[in-house]
């Protein structure tokens, strides 16, 4: 992570480095890493002024200026309510923690059903860590403040985001001054200033940061503990605190379970920056450390699972895989029978090199390629000193592990997303440090200082246009949103709390949104109506709420239903007994069906 320039890039006038202060002719002969750690106190302090002081404010009041811009190209809490499906999942296992201290949560899909019939069902989906930090908010704010399950309490659950969102882009800033303090104390106060200026604001000004800033997702937090994460290999923390280290990895990969391959990854590039002698140490405590955060979480998967590395999602790698879709797969009250061996793996590599171009051509797309690209080529070339190239390589290790798990899984940019938005500011700078090295002699001074603003000119006008055209994607998908505006949600849950009993669980395509709002368990819809019947076996829900924009955008196999009144009457297996239905006036169409008993298995069975 560093425009500066190492001891072997500036080593020569050769590489058109700056030339070394006349007094190091003088100073006593010491190791770099000795060298280095005399430099930064004497000289760090030096380079404080006015604009050290103004940046911070200035990068926070940029970041939270942007967040309100896609805030309302989104219209959070209009036409998108602030708790979406994945977010809501987070909110109501924080809600249940916080309000009667069970990990647990009052939301299943109906694969879900297979371990555990009744609610409140374990957790198989979200991690713990935004599970934790949301329940003490919630416990902080007293659920009487609001009535409890309403939107204005799911305004709690940005709280997380939008203020990891900002402490990245300030921590990018303080990144920069503490490498180029410890790895190029001689940069002028520009340079130093410019860069972390540049690579801050084109963190902030990337609309997928802003988009995770909306809502409750673990993508900004994972993300911060990655940063701190990076930045410890290249100032050589591991090496004198592995263990502190590895906490500071394990609590991170409370959030997110791909921490799961990232963990190896960074314990080797933590072992290989420590001194000689250290190294086998550093990789064992780091290890031990990373583990120390993640065992209860661990020992709750085995209890509640058998196994503790349990996870549904899992079963992504089967999406586009023989018909399958991750749709299919999490929406039917049994465990899928998937390939094995051999078998299994060809499909899987099949599905990985089909995703693998549209996915790269995401990752490339406008500068972002330069970016990239320029880190090895900066560690070929200027080959720097082992901690600063440790923590590069475990970036781009990151990416390709990152890319890797979206091509087997979902090819989307999100699942990339955590480790490519810190490699690229890591590519700029690289590249600024190739350019000042390997222009030397047919740029010059000044073109070199022309050619690095020209590149910190880049980084922020893309980051500009990508904003833009955020933005306008934003304003346009809000239009479409497929789930009901906060209101909605609410004069529905008013309804049903007035026909259901007490806990009463039902199931609905609202799933955790409808949970939220009514402090009711709900099962997520069957996969058609043909799959309700099972689903009721494991679990007896008497209703079934629908809500779609129209019979097209609904599920297949749910389509008559929504179209036609009456129609989910003649359908086998359903057992309806009565119907309401109502148009709200968000433009959704709301189908209430209320079931009857369920049939005597056995004549469920020759029935079908």
């Amino acid at each position: 992570m560093a425009i500066f320039e190492s001891r072997h890039c500036a080593g020569g006038a050769a590489g058109g480095a700056m030339p070394a202060p006349a007094s190091a002719a003088n100073a006593p002969t010491v190791e770099p890493r000795e060298r280095s750690r005399v430099l930064c106190p004497a000289m760090t302090p030096q380079r404080h002024g006015a604009a050290d002081l103004l940046m911070l404010p200035f990068l926070l009041l940029c970041g939270a200026a942007l967040w309100l811009l896609h805030a309302q190209a989104w219209d959070l809490g209009g036409k998108s309510p602030v708790l979406g499906y994945d977010t809501a999942q987070y909110a109501l296992a924080a809600r249940e923690l916080a309000w009667h201290g069970k990990f647990a949560t009052p939301f299943a899909l109906p694969i879900e059903l297979t371990t555990q019939a009744q609610p409140p069902w374990p957790l198989a989906v979200v991690q713990p860590g935004l599970v934790l930090v949301e329940a003490a908010i919630f416990k902080l704010v007293p659920a009487r403040a609001v009535m409890a399950g309403s939107e204005p309490r799911a305004w709690l659950t940005l709280i997380v985001p939008f203020c990891c969102y900002l402490m990245i882009g300030a921590g990018l800033a303080l990144a920069v001054r503490h490498l180029f303090a410890r790895w190029w104390p001689d940069a002028t106060p520009l340079l130093r200033r410019g860069a972390g200026l540049v690579v801050a604001l084109a963190f902030l000004l990337d609309p997928e940061a802003q988009h995770f800033a909306m809502g409750g997702f673990t993508e900004l937090p994972f993300t911060l503990g990655l940063l701190f994460a990076l930045l410890g290999i290249a100032l050589e923390a591991p090496g004198f605190l592995p263990l502190q280290y590895g906490i500071v990895l394990g609590l991170t990969g409370l959030f997110r379970a791909n921490m799961l391959m990232l963990a190896p990854v960074f314990a080797l590039a933590a072992a290989w920056s420590a001194p000689e002698g250290r190294r086998v140490r550093t990789l064992v405590l780091v290890l031990l450390g990373w583990a120390l955060p993640l065992a209860p979480w661990w020992f709750y998967k085995w209890q509640a699972f058998g196994s503790p590395g349990w996870d549904l999602t899992k079963f992504v790698v089967w999406d586009h895989v023989q018909g399958r879709s991750w749709f299919s797969l999490y929406h039917l009250p049994e465990l899928p029978q998937l390939p094995t061996g051999g078998a299994a793996a060809a499909l899987i590599a099949g599905k990985a090199v089909a995703n693998t171009g549209p996915l790269a051509l995401s990752l490339l797309i406008g500068p972002r390629g330069l970016w990239l690209v320029a880190i090895p080529l900066w560690l070929w070339r200027c080959r720097p000193e082992r901690p600063i190239a440790a923590a590069a390589l475990a970036a781009l290790a990151a990416t390709a592990l990152g890319f890797a798990s979206a091509a087997v899984s979902i090819p989307w940019t999100r699942y990339v997303f955590t480790a490519r938005v810190l490699a690229e500011p890591i590519g700029f700078l690289c590249l600024c440090a190739l350019v000042r090295r390997e222009g030397g002699e047919w740029l010059g001074a000044r073109g070199r200082r022309v050619a690095v603003g020209l590149l910190g000119a880049l980084a922020i006008a893309w980051g500009a246009f990508s904003t833009f055209s955020g933005n306008a994607e934003a304003r346009e998908a809000s239009r479409e949103r497929g789930v009901p505006e906060g209101s909605t949600l609410t004069s529905l849950s008013i309804v049903l709390n007035d026909k259901l009993a007490p806990g009463e669980p039902l199931m609905s395509n609202l799933g955790p949104a409808l949970a939220w709002q009514t402090n009711h368990p709900v099962v997520h819809l069957a996969l058609t109506p043909a799959d309700v019947e099972a689903c009721r076996r494991r679990l007896d829900v008497k209703h079934i709420v629908l809500a779609f924009r129209s019979s097209e955008r609904a599920w297949a196999g749910w389509n008559e239903i929504v179209e036609r009144a009456g129609a989910a009457r003649t359908m086998t297996g359903l057992n309806v007994i009565d119907e309401h239905r109502y148009r709200s006036p968000d433009g959704f169409l709301i189908v209430w069906l209320e079931l009857g008993p369920l049939p005597p298995a056995m004549a469920a069975h020759v029935t079908r």
